[in-house]
C-alpha cells in the first residue's frame, strides 16, 4: 500500500517545500517502494519551523489521500528567492537541486539554491541542454554539496574540469580536435575561449583572428575554478565531444578523426536517430568516458535523470 498526503491546499513556504519533495509531480507526498517524499519533506521542513512531529503524527493515523490542512500558527517563510517570483524555469531547477542534495544526505540550507539556478538556467538556455543533465552531473561530481568555485588536485569547477581534457578546444596546427569541436558546437566553444567587448561582440586582432582569452589549456582549466559558469559550459563542450564519440562507436564500431564529423552532420541533419534504449547506452558511454571509465559513476547519473523524468527518445545533445 502506497501512504499519501495531498498537499493541494497547503500555502507559503510549506507548499513550495512540498513540490520540491514531490518527485514525481503528482500533486502528493508518497511513501512506497521505491520513493519517501513524505521524508524528504519532513526533513527540509523540519529544519525551518519545528512541525516534524505535526506531520508524522498526521501521517501515521491515516493511510493513502490523507489531506491535512495548513496550520494556522505559522507564517509563510522567505526561503532564498520569494515563490511568487520564481518563474517555471527556476522552480523546476531548484527541485532538482533539491532532489540531487537530499538524495545524498545534503542539508538544502547549505546550499545556495538562488546561484546554481542562475548558472545553470544560463547554460541551459543559451545552449538548449536538458536542465537534468547539468543538475545531475553538478549534483554527481560534488556529492550533492553543490560547492563553489572547486579547485580540487583532480579537477576544477563543477563539473571537474582537468588540463587534458580542455587543451584540445586550442586552435593549432596539431590539434586535429578543434575543428571537430567548432563543427560540433562553435557558439559554445567560441564563448568559451574567445574575448568580447562591452557589447557582447568578439574581438578581433589585425588579422581579423579572435582573441583568446586563456592562454593555455590550464589557464582555462584554473579560470573554471573561478567561475561556476565557465566551468559548466566548458563541462557542457567536454560531454557532448564524449557523446558524439559515443554515437560514433555505436553506427562506426569506433571514434575517429574521419567519422566524428560524419555523426555530427548526420545528427544535426535528423539523418542519424536512436532507439531510447540506444541512446539512453549512448549518454551512459558518454557520462563514463567523461569521469575516466567509471561505470557506477554513469549509472548513477542515469539513474537520476530516469528519476528526474528526462526522455532518452529523441534526445540528442548536440543542434
Amino acid at each position: 500500500m502506497t501512504d499519501s498526503i495531498n498537499y493541494s491546499d497547503w500555502k507559503g513556504i510549506k507548499a513550495f517545500l512540498a513540490n520540491l519533495a514531490d518527485l514525481d509531480h503528482n500533486g502528493k507526498l508518497e511513501k512506497n517502494s521505491k520513493f519517501d517524499e513524505i521524508s524528504i519533506f519532513n526533513k527540509q521542513y523540519s529544519q525551518i519551523v519545528d512541525v516534524e512531529k505535526y506531520i508524522q503524527e498526521q501521517f501515521i493515523a491515516k493511510q493513502d489521500a490523507i489531506q491535512i490542512k495548513r496550520p494556522e500558527l505559522f507564517e509563510p517563510i522567505q526561503l532564498h528567492s520569494n515563490e511568487n517570483t520564481l518563474d517555471k524555469a527556476n522552480t523546476e531547477i531548484a527541485n532538482l537541486i533539491t532532489t540531487e542534495a537530499t538524495n545524498r544526505g545534503v542539508n538544502i540550507q547549505d546550499i545556495d539554491v538562488d546561484y546554481w539556478v542562475e548558472k545553470i538556467v544560463q547554460v541551459s538556455k543559451a545552449y538548449s541542454i536538458p536542465k537534468e543533465l547539468l543538475v545531475s552531473i553538478i549534483g554527481q561530481e560534488t556529492n550533492g554539496k553543490f560547492n563553489k568555485n572547486i579547485n580540487s588536485n583532480t579537477g576544477a569547477g563543477p563539473m571537474q574540469i582537468t588540463g587534458i581534457t580542455v587543451k584540445d578546444f586550442f586552435p593549432s596546427k596539431e590539434n586535429g580536435w578543434y575543428n571537430i569541436y567548432k563543427n560540433m558546437n562553435e557558439e559554445l566553444l567560441n564563448d568559451i575561449l574567445y574575448k568580447k567587448d562591452k557589447n557582447g561582440n568578439f574581438i578581433k586582432d589585425r588579422k581579423g583572428d579572435y582573441i583568446l582569452k586563456y592562454p593555455t589549456a590550464k589557464a582555462l582549466r584554473d579560470a573554471c575554478a573561478k567561475d561556476d559558469e565557465l566551468g559548466i559550459q566548458v563541462g557542457l563542450l567536454c560531454f557532448e565531444m564524449k557523446y558524439v564519440k559515443a554515437v560514433a562507436q555505436k553506427k562506426y564500431g569506433k571514434a575517429t578523426y574521419a567519422n566524428i564529423p560524419k555523426v555530427i552532420d548526420g545528427i544535426q541533419a535528423g539523418e542519424i536517430t536512436l532507439s531510447e534504449n540506444e541512446n539512453k547506452n549512448a549518454i551512459k558511454t558518454a557520462l563514463k568516458n567523461y569521469n575516466s571509465v567509471f561505470q557506477s559513476y554513469a549509472a548513477t547519473i542515469v539513474d537520476s535523470l530516469e528519476q528526474h523524468g528526462l526522455e532518452f527518445k529523441d534526445l540528442y545533445f548536440i543542434k
